[in-house]
Order: C-alpha cells, then structure tokens, then sequence
C-alpha cells in the first residue's frame, strides 16, 4: 500500500514524541509503587498524534479535535499524578495520613467534569445546562437504571462521614461473628478479608443496614469470651484456677486487662463457665482461641478433671395406654353381664368380649353413632353419660334418653345388622366398650341357646323403651324394623351370624 511522505513524516513524529514520552515517565515513575500506566500511555499518544498533526498537517479542520482530545487527556494523567505523588507518596506514606479512596475518586470524578465541560463549552460552543435541560428524559431513566449504584454511594459517604470503620479495621459480621479486616471502601462496596484469606464484597447499603461492629474502635483492645463445661464434681473455685491459667498461657492474650472467668450456668449434664480475655489483634483470633482450649484439655488432664459428654437418661415405657382404659377393662365384664342386654351371659363368656372389644374414648359431643348409618357393633358404657337423640313426627330433633356408666345401646345392629334407629352424642369424656358382629359370633358358634337368650332380652327392652315414650308423649320417627315378633327377631339374630360373614377382624 502506498503512503505519501507527508503521511511516513508525521508518523515517525508521531512514533518519536511517543517514545520519549514513555522513556521519561519511566524514569520519572521508577520510585512509585503503582506508576499511572494507562493514562500515562493515552497522553503520550495524544500528545504525539497531536504534534505530529500540527507540524505536518496545520491547516486540517480535524486538529481541533486532536488538540481538545489532548486536553483532556491531559487533565486526566495530570489527576493521575497528583493523586500518585501527593496522596498516596507524600501524605500516605511519608506523613502517615492516609485519604479514604472514595474521596481521591471523588475528587478525580470532579477534575475530570469540569476539564469535559471547559472543553465543550469553550472549544465546542455547547452549554452544559442545555445540554442537561435538553436530556431530561434521559436522567431520568438512567436515574432509574443507577439507583442502586447511588445508594451505595451515598452509603458510602456515610460510612466515611459517620467513620464507622475504615480501612485497616476488624469488623464482626453477622450472628455467627465472623471477624474479616476492611481492605478497601469504594463506591460501590466494601472489601474485606476474613482470617481465611479469603476476599469478599459487601454492597455499601447492605453494610449500612446492620449493625457494624467495629473491634478496633475506639481502642484495638478488645474482649472475646469462650464457654467451657466442666463436670458438676469439679469445684467451682479449681475450675476458674485452671481456666485463668490456660488463657494466660496462650498467644496474643493481654496481660492487662487480666482474664475473667465467669459461671455462666448450670447446663443438663456439666457446668458451664465463660473465660473473658483481651486480645490486640483480631487476626490471632481463631489461633488463640486455639491454644487455650488445647491447654484447657491437657491441663484437665494432668488434674484429673474432665468435660463431661451429654447426658441422657432413657426411660422403657409401655404403649401410652390411658390409666382409664387400662382400669375400665377390668370392671367391664362386671358391667357388660348387669346391662339389660347382653346379663343371659355367663362369666366366662362376658370376659371373652371384653378381651376381644375395643375400649374407645369419645370427646364431649362426639357422635359415636348416627341415625340411619349400618353397624353391626353395640356399646356398653363404662364411664360417662351420652344423650339418645331422635326425631319427631314435626321434625325436631329430641332427646329419646340419658343413658350413664353400665348402659348400652347400638344392641339391635349388633346382633341383626339394621341400621342404627337414633344419633347418640357424648355429654363430656365418655369412655366406651366396642363389642363387634366378630367378637359375638364364635360365642353364638359355642353356645346356641344364646340367640334366643339375646333376641328375648332385646324384644323386652324393645317394649319397655315404646311403653316409656308414649307415656312420656313423644311420638317418634325412628328406622323401621321387620321384626313384628320375638319369635322373628330370634330367628333373624341366627340367620344374621349362621350367614358366614363374621365381619371385621377383632383386633383391626
């Protein structure tokens, strides 16, 4: 590709000024422990491309721009060095007095506005209020976009405002007291390093939000307690002896303040105390806290005491029975034979459904049965009381009986498989016996005479209930029965257990 002199001319110029620049800045920086490379570069090119541009080409209309690039440039490396030389050589270094890095960006932030707006305003002719006034829109949405960004900037200022920390503290972060050193507080956010080494990133908002504690404010002396148990046979005087001698024994405990020992409480299975000591420096926390417990654990042994592991005491128990069932199962046979229904029982066969029934505990107002659902079980009861309760010719329901401790009902579906002629409800904690189609039918097998036994007793109270309610004068709609008869009523008990369905197993 052909290039003219004139072109081969004013990039050897170029290339010159450039590389005269870079030789001076690297003597000049030699010394510096982080020397301006980027800006120190972009202004050496600036500067040679502008030479260049106006010792060959003078008269171009794009030198102007070079010239405001140059400007720039410039101010920026010119910032750059002043930062470099004064803040961090001669102030942080040399006096010790060193400037929060989110001031030195701030004031570079402001050196560089104000060169753009001197720029625009004088080499370009534009305002910057119109410019401003003209971009509202514009504000806005980025507003929206940076608002995050500004919170923690202003946080920021806060921070440094408020000097709740700054760099070179140990914070205590967290519920877990986690101790890290604040290395850095820029815009954005905070950086710190915890006793791992590990570098970690707190937005400046978030760090605002919690509460900062601080270990090096307002001295770098600081206290740290340690809980230690020690057995209940250890007297309490020897315990606080030895404590204060293993922490006095350890790496970056102070002398003054003395250690403390404390008894903190008296746990399950030892006695706790708590060994309070002051430390300087909170980067030998975790090999402090190291050593005094390792001393803890060698010293007790030398002493014959010891920490004592946790402590359980278990405990065999049986199924958790209620004492009322357990107790009631006993009088049950004694109840079931003096109830109206089932008294043609013998004592051996009365104790044979009560081993094979179920003892059910019911709550108050608990229905135990509903008019109208199947059963084929009767309830005998042991404790309480519960209310009969039917309907009316009109509608209403009403309360057929009370019945209390060793009456029964549900009878009639045991023994035929009808459904259930009424709703009874539990008064208060009433406790009751089961007694299944399963349970009574290996008896009837055994004993034939006790369907007929069962079928009179059941006819009889049959009669003496309807006697009872008429004389009280309540006509009552209950569940239909076709057994007109005693005779029908025997025979339907045996067809119901002779049909080869013996129901649920006894113990479901």
């Amino acid at each position: 590709m052909w290039i003219d002199a004139q072109a081969l001319e004013a990039m050897g110029l170029a290339g010159g000024v450039y590389l005269l620049m870079w030789i001076a800045g690297r003597l000049l920086f030699r010394k510096l422990a982080s020397p301006p490379v980027i800006t120190h570069h972009l202004f050496a090119l600036a500067l040679g491309l502008w030479t260049a541009g106006k010792v060959v080409y003078s008269s171009v209309p794009w030198l102007g721009h070079l010239g405001a690039v140059l400007i720039f440039c410039a101010v920026l490396f010119g910032w750059v060095l002043f930062d470099r030389f004064v803040n961090l050589a001669y102030f942080q270094r040399r006096k010790n007095v060193g400037m929060p890095i989110i001031l030195r960006q701030l004031e570079g932030v402001l050196v560089v506005s104000l060169a753009l707006a001197g720029i625009l305003k004088w080499g370009y002719k534009l305002e910057l209020t119109g410019l401003l006034a003209t971009s509202g829109i514009a504000a806005v949405i980025l507003g929206f976009a940076m608002q995050d960004l500004l919170a923690n900037v202003i946080a920021g200022f806060s921070i440094h405002t408020t000097s709740a920390y700054k760099v070179g503290d140990w914070l205590l972060l967290g519920e877990g007291g986690n101790r890290a050193e604040v290395r850095e507080i820029n815009w954005r956010s905070t950086r710190l390093v915890n006793n791992d080494q590990v570098s970690f990133e707190i937005p400046n908002s978030e760090m605002v939000k919690n509460s900062i504690i601080n270990l090096n404010h307002p001295t770098q002396e600081h206290g740290v307690r340690i809980t230690v148990g020690l057995d209940y046979d250890t007297p309490p005087a020897m315990a606080k002896e030895v404590l204060l001698l293993c922490a006095k024994n350890a790496q970056g405990v102070l002398e003054s303040p003395a250690p403390v020992v404390f008894l903190k409480e008296f746990a399950d299975s030892s006695v706790n105390y708590e060994l309070r000591f002051w430390m300087r420096h909170a980067r030998l926390y975790n090999i402090t806290c190291d050593e005094i417990r390792t001393n803890v654990w060698y010293e007790l042994g030398r002493r014959n005491m010891r920490i004592p592991y946790p402590t359980r005491s278990l405990e065999t128990r049986e199924p958790n029975v209620p004492t009322a069932l357990l107790s009631a199962r006993e009088k049950a046979a004694a109840i079931l034979r003096g109830g109206a229904s089932l008294a043609c029982l013998s004592e051996e066969e009365a104790g044979t459904l009560v081993e094979r029934g179920r003892l059910l505990l019911f709550g108050p107002k608990e229905a135990l049965v509903r008019r109208g659902e199947a059963g084929d079980s009767m309830y005998v009861i042991l404790e309480g009381e519960v209310d009969v309760i039917g309907k009316n010719e009109e509608g209403p329901r009403v309360v057929l009986a009370r019945l209390g401790a060793g009456e029964c009902f549900g009878e009639l579906s045991l023994v035929t498989g009808e459904p259930r002629g009424a709703t009874v409800r539990a008064v208060g904690d009433v406790l009751v016996l089961e007694i299944r189609k399963a349970d009574l039918a290996p008896l009837m097998e055994q004993n034939p005479e006790l369907a007929e036994s069962i079928g009179n007793l059941l006819e009889q109270r049959r009669a003496e209930r309807a006697e009872s309610l008429t004389k009280a004068g309540r006509a009552v709609v209950e569940v239909a029965t076709t057994a007109p008869g005693n005779w029908s009523l025997v025979k339907r008990i045996r067809e119901f257990f002779s049909s080869g369905d013996s129901g649920s197993s006894p113990r479901e």
